[in-house]
């Protein structure tokens, strides 16, 4: 978050970045980035703006009603008469004419203000509620953000291991036709690399499928291509548990929202309180009321003070406040429920984060040594010591070490990123848990 800067002025300059930087490299993309232009692109943004918007007004309008009220009432009335007396007694005359300026202004109005301040902290929720509605699609792109690093490095990983495997099959033919190698370890090389090209295939489908969702959240045409930024490759620092769940509490937008949704629920109980307790206010009007052809003269002011509270209305205004108080006392419920939730939410994602972590050292170490024995292996198969069905399996040893060791590569980054959402941070901000890249 950046302090000082509105919301609306933060999330147009987070945008207006992210398109420069695409132009600098368009075929380049960074998780920040995919934030930016998700955030300018996604619909559901612009709905809880709107809504922010319209709460925004509806409490200035509330504000408006604490004080003076202009108006103008002007008219003429004409009522049946006999012997110049109007049937009507509520009548002045035949004929009354009616111009003024009118001023009406709460002296004291319990009710009234409480209604403001409802309106005031219900602008505040749907203020609250975008900064939800931002994280949510945040968390969106970040899951799918990380499923296409995945994909797209297990398609390297594939693509890599087609170009060994060709290799491998033509230097096994020419081999085969030299008489060196039997043809079963032709048929074997010829399967490594089928499939290896079906590895490829496959992965190639899902990666291209989820970039095109991922091209979906941030309003890019369905077809657009581009390559992720290189992955950090060192782990960052894990924070205490403790750490986070304080910070949780403090920022994250959802627990936000449940704390200003009480203070609404509070108001609304200081509302019906109100609406028993007397309420004063106070009248003015100048110009003209008079039964006769108006003229200068017939200018004047009226000035008048009420005051109105209901005494008896057999419990309702009191079953009203008690309905107001347990729906206080259930808001109040539902945030510790909300808390608990978070709090176990984050503990299971702080659990994969160490999980991750250590995953990721043992995927190193595992495909530090697949790839050893593989190497030792091919040049056992070259040197007639090993067939080919040692090599396959060889092969497929390292193969799978090498998507292992990509997946908990990912796995690392993305349950950091968990993290940071869980404390409501967005992720590679200038706060919270630092991910530096490798130099």
């Amino acid at each position: 978050m950046i302090a000082g800067i509105p919301d609306a002025f933060r999330s147009l300059l987070f945008s207006l970045l992210a398109l420069a930087a695409v132009r600098a490299d368009a075929s380049t993309l960074t998780l920040p980035m995919a934030i930016a232009e998700a955030m300018h692109a996604q619909p559901q943004i612009e709905q809880s703006a709107h809504n922010a918007s319209a709460s925004r007004d509806l409490s200035r309008a509330a504000h408006a009603q604490l004080l003076p009220q202009v108006s103008l009432a002007t008219g003429s009335i004409w009522s049946e008469s006999r012997a110049g007396q109007p049937l009507f007694v509520s009548a002045n005359g035949p004929r009354e004419v009616i111009a003024q300026v009118r001023v009406s202004f709460p002296l004291y109005d319990a009710e009234l203000r409480a209604l403001a301040k409802v309106a005031r902290d219900q602008s505040a929720v749907a203020r609250l509620q975008l900064q939800a509605t931002r994280w949510m699609v945040v968390a969106r792109v970040v899951n799918d953000y990380y499923r296409v690093a995945t994909l797209m490095t297990q398609e390297r990983i594939w693509k890599s291991t087609l170009s060994t495997d060709e290799k491998l099959y033509r230097d096994t033919y020419k081999a085969y036709r030299a008489g060196a190698v039997s043809r079963l370890d032709l048929v074997q090389t010829e399967l490594l690399r089928n499939q290896a090209r079906t590895g490829l295939q496959q992965s190639a489908a899902e990666a291209k499928a989820a970039m095109q969702v991922m091209n979906l959240q941030m309003g890019r045409p369905r077809r657009s291509t581009w390559v992720l930024a290189p992955l950090p490759c060192s782990i960052p620092v894990l924070p205490s548990f403790s750490v986070l769940a304080a910070q949780a509490e403090a920022t994250q937008p959802l627990l936000q929202v449940a704390k200003q949704q009480i203070d609404v629920a509070q108001a609304q109980v200081a509302v019906r309180r109100g609406a028993i307790q007397p309420k004063i206010r106070a009248y003015g009007a100048y110009g003209v009321d008079t039964a006769t052809a108006p003229r200068g003269k017939d200018l004047g002011w009226q000035g008048s003070i009420s005051l109105s509270m209901p005494i008896f209305g057999f419990g309702a205004q009191r079953q009203q406040i008690a309905a107001a108080q347990e729906q206080l006392a259930a808001l109040r419920s539902a945030r510790r429920a909300l808390i608990l939730q978070i709090r176990s939410q984050l503990a299971q994602n702080y659990g994969a984060a160490v999980a991750a972590q250590k995953t990721l050292v043992n995927a190193r170490r595992a495909e530090r040594e697949a790839e050893r024995v593989y190497a030792m292996t091919r040049k056992g198969y070259f040197a007639g010591a090993l067939n080919a069905l040692d090599l396959a399996q060889a092969e497929g040893a390292w193969v799978r070490a090498r998507l292992d060791l990509s997946t908990a590569a990912v796995a690392v980054q993305l349950t950091r990123a968990q993290l940071e959402l869980d404390t409501g941070r967005y992720p590679n901000s200038h706060t919270g848990i630092r991910t530096p890249s490798c130099s």
